[in-house]
């Protein structure tokens, strides 16, 4: 059966189709229908475009909070004091629950670059990278996870890839008989927060093209958007690949024979079956197409924080209240007006739980006085919390 999974709004939806997989097991997993390895290669002028909502807005990069479980391990077992760096960023464990909910980019590169500058790691995206797999990607992992060649890698994360990090840019080139697979990361980040999660970046692109999976890996080449580093000591297979660093982007070089080349297959432990409604639901549920609905989806991430206030917002997403305050007008719209936008519809959620109190609905929707929240639900609805509960069970 083939079916549509869409990223983004329908005036702009990117199509992606699925077809079931014969024989798969586990949770009627299905694979993404791949083209022939040959159509792999694209040009960069056929990446997502974004519609017209909120064009005034810049855009607002996201990933999915499990990004920074694997960082949050190795700095635990370091005995670094990871959760100091954390509130530092606004950032807390994710709970299990919420690994595959959106943070801002913004906030996940300055947990790592802040850690870096304080722990004195020059090499932590790579010590990190070292210890993670396409298991500690969630879902976008266990689609990875389907891919029987790098040909199918390859495709799956140029397909896939905005649906799990909108702040990174996946494409492929050929260059004579070379392939080249590409990553940048968004220019809204400054240098100085680039480092660690382009060093991070570089150790998934090779999980997700079967680095260490059975792969007859050849790579003949290696860039690199950072200042030098001595590479072969994290990965010592890649000793005699040329490396260039201080490039535009980062990039993967081979030979285009090697597309096909097989991955063993990965157990169904660390990647459980996926199945066509929860690869549907996972693209819906990435970041918006439009700046509008990603600051809400930014908002969304700090919801229940005590402070919530326009000056909040704009630290995470890496701007100034006033810049923030300015750039909303021009949309007409307002940062009150966007935060409402995102408390109502889960203020609706948390009240069909008959046994969760007010006043901890409240404290979720980022009120420090049940009573503004009352007051605002009553608003929005022309009923308090109580009446909306009665009339909807």
């Amino acid at each position: 059966m083939v079916r549509e999974c869409y990223c983004s709004p329908p005036e702009n939806r990117l199509q992606l189709s699925f077809h079931a997989k014969n024989g798969t097991k586990p949770g009627n997993a299905t694979r993404l229908r791949l083209s022939k390895p040959e159509q792999v290669l694209h040009d960069r002028s056929a990446s997502l475009r974004f519609s017209k909502l909120g064009a005034r807005m810049k855009s607002i990069p996201l990933l999915r909070r499990v990004t920074i479980v694997p960082a949050i391990s190795y700095l635990g077992a370091e005995g670094v004091p990871v959760h100091k760096y954390l509130r530092s960023a606004g950032l807390s464990v994710p709970s299990p629950e919420d690994l595959e909910t959106l943070v801002p980019l913004h906030q996940v590169s300055g947990f790592l670059s802040s850690v870096a500058r304080g722990e004195g790691i020059n090499d932590l995206g790579f010590r990190v990278g070292g210890h993670q797999g396409t298991e500690c990607l969630g879902l976008f992992g266990s689609l990875l996870a389907q891919a029987l060649t790098i040909h199918e890698t390859i495709e799956i994360s140029t397909a896939m890839v905005s649906s799990y990090n909108s702040g990174v840019h996946v494409w492929t080139e050929r260059h004579g008989d070379q392939v080249r697979y590409c990553h940048k990361y968004a220019e809204c980040l400054s240098r100085d927060r680039t480092t660690e999660i382009e060093h991070l970046a570089f150790a998934i692109a090779l999980a997700n093209c079967g680095y260490g999976r059975g792969a007859r890996w050849q790579l003949t080449r290696i860039d690199l958007a950072t200042d030098p580093i001595e590479l072969s000591a994290y990965y010592p297979a890649l000793a005699e690949v040329p490396v260039y660093f201080n490039q535009p982007h980062t990039a993967l070089w081979c030979h285009q024979s090697v597309l096909s080349a097989p991955l063993r297959p990965l157990g169904v432990a660390d990647h459980p079956g996926v199945d066509e409604d929860q690869q549907n639901c996972y693209a819906r549920s990435g970041p918006a197409a439009n700046p509008i609905g990603q600051l809400e989806q930014a908002i969304e991430s700090i919801l229940g924080h005590p402070d919530m206030s326009l000056q909040l917002a704009a630290t995470i997403i890496g701007t100034s209240p006033r810049t923030l305050q300015r750039r909303l007008a021009e949309d007409r719209t307002s940062f009150s007006r966007t935060l409402q936008a995102v408390r109502f519809p889960n203020a609706r959620h948390l009240l069909q739980d008959p046994e969760m109190p007010t006043k901890e609905i409240s404290q979720r929707l980022g009120y420090t006085d049940p009573a503004n929240f009352m007051r605002a639900f009553k608003r929005w609805t022309g009923v308090s919390p109580n009446e909306f509960r009665r009339l909807h069970h």
